[in-house]
């Protein structure tokens, strides 16, 4: 029964509807501008007739060339192009002209037709996914992104009908936003999620939604330690954050900051040294609300950009996603194996850009720098394997240590502006903050942890 069941779906009609496809193409020709109204939302694929594309491939090409689009202009040209007798011939032109006496509803009739085609090409991909999944030797993670990508393309149907805001809207917007930066200010938060670093929130203004934000180190600078002390003070704040960890277990990962949150020393914690003086810390630790901090550990094997798109997606639906931290872009399994390595990297970083606008969060992403930046001061063009991270990143922090000095570049920043400023680092790097006033009033004199501290350049 089920076989037959599949057999009867595969021998239906595709969705369509040739009426209502046909009084679009006729709203066109009666009134020029009408192609203005459904340009975002149709294409000529989106018509189930042949001849209906091609009806609206000269309609629109007529709009293109700033030309009089109706019933002679648009039978000229398929006459010129020797498609007119294809389409049906004058007489079809003429009869679609005459089922509609306005475009009134025009724009209503283009998104039944815009549905009607992404019904069809849902059909398309599940029978070639069906294909696909029956060949011997299928990768079920590849099959699996496939289809994402597939359902993917699709989104564009609806994003074409979106003709962007008002200028008065967008001024509302900003103005509203503003102001609820201005009340946190005046009661003493941080607009953005904090970085738990007076100084780079001064420089950043925090962590901003719709922000990819790059940390760029060479091995063994302390970037996933930094990492872990972002998702720290941003969960203490009551943030929910969801850290992706591709070469570290969560436990141990856990392990480091709880070394920095208990003054715990790294090497004793991670060999099991403890004393009862470390327990009794341990158990104070258990207890408080370090605790039960709102953080999500994802250590999963193989994970994809489209991957993390998705758990974010439903995190964040669950109301338990504020900010993403990864570590790192280079281990992000690529979704085309074959593609050299600068395509497969620009196309997890777009990937992870898009994270940060649809879902409207912050996104920290590791990184690794190319060898140019040992023992000298990391720039951009040292970044790893591909030029996009650069492009697509709002703001770039490099890491580096100078004379003992733990310095952070900020080599990009879209909302603020670039400099570097050294912070606090102990030893084992597991606890971060401002340079403590005593010392760094000695080397800086009148100056406190302010903009007036970041060298510009």
């Amino acid at each position: 029964m089920a076989l037959k069941n599949k057999t009867d779906n595969l021998g239906k009609i595709p969705p369509q509807d040739l009426n209502i496809e046909e009084a679009v193409l006729g709203s066109l020709m009666l009134e020029s501008d009408a192609i203005h109204k459904v340009s975002g939302i149709l294409t000529a694929e989106s018509f189930y007739k042949d001849a209906h594309r091609m009806v609206f491939e000269a309609v629109k090409s007529l709009s293109d060339q700033n030309k009089p689009i109706d019933l002679i202009t648009v039978t000229k040209f398929l006459k010129d192009k020797s498609e007119l007798e294809k389409v049906g011939g004058p007489i079809f032109i003429t009869q679609l002209t005459s089922r509609v006496a306005s475009a009134a509803h025009i724009e209503y009739h283009a998104k039944i037709i815009q549905q009607l085609h992404i019904q069809r090409e849902l059909i398309k991909m599940g029978s070639e996914t069906i294909t696909e999944a029956f060949e011997d030797g299928a990768e079920i993670e590849d099959l699996i992104n496939s289809a994402k990508q597939k359902i993917s393309s699709l989104e564009d149907c609806f994003m074409g009908s979106n003709t962007g805001q008002s200028h008065a809207d967008v001024f509302q917007d900003m103005i509203m936003e503003i102001e609820t930066d201005c009340n946190e200010a005046n009661e003493g938060k941080q607009p953005g999620i904090t970085t738990g670093i007076k100084i780079l929130n001064n420089a950043t203004g925090g962590w901003r939604n719709t922000n990819l934000i790059i940390i760029a180190a060479r091995p063994s600078v302390g970037k996933t330690s930094l990492a872990l002390h972002f998702a720290k003070m941003a969960a203490m704040s009551g943030k929910w954050v969801n850290f992706y960890s591709l070469e570290m277990r969560p436990s141990d990962l856990l392990r480091i900051m709880t070394s920095g949150q208990s003054g715990i020393n790294r090497s004793n914690l991670r060999d099991g040294r403890i004393n009862d003086n470390d327990w009794n810390t341990l158990n104070v630790l258990s207890g408080a609300n370090f605790g039960r901090l709102p953080i999500i550990w994802n250590s999963e094997s193989g994970l994809t950009a489209n991957r993390i798109k998705s758990l974010t997606i439903r995190n964040r639906k669950a109301g338990k996603c504020d900010l993403v931290i990864i570590d790192y872009i280079g281990l992000i399994k690529p979704f085309d194996k074959k593609a050299i390595r600068e395509q497969q990297i620009s196309e997890i970083s777009r990937t992870l850009k898009e994270i940060a606008l649809c879902e409207n969060i912050p996104v920290i992403c590791l990184s690794q720098l190319n060898r140019q930046a040992a023992n000298v001061k990391p720039e951009l063009h040292m970044l790893r394997e591909s030029g996009s991270i650069e492009q697509d990143a709002d703001i770039v922090i490099m890491p580096w240590v100078e004379n003992a000095r733990y310095q952070l570049a900020i080599e990009k920043n879209r909302r603020g502006i670039k400099g570097t400023f050294e912070i606090f680092a102990n030893d084992e790097m597991t606890v971060f903050g401002d340079v403590d006033q005593e010392a760094f009033t000695a080397s800086n004199p009148d100056k406190n942890s302010s903009l007036s501290d970041i060298t510009v350049f």
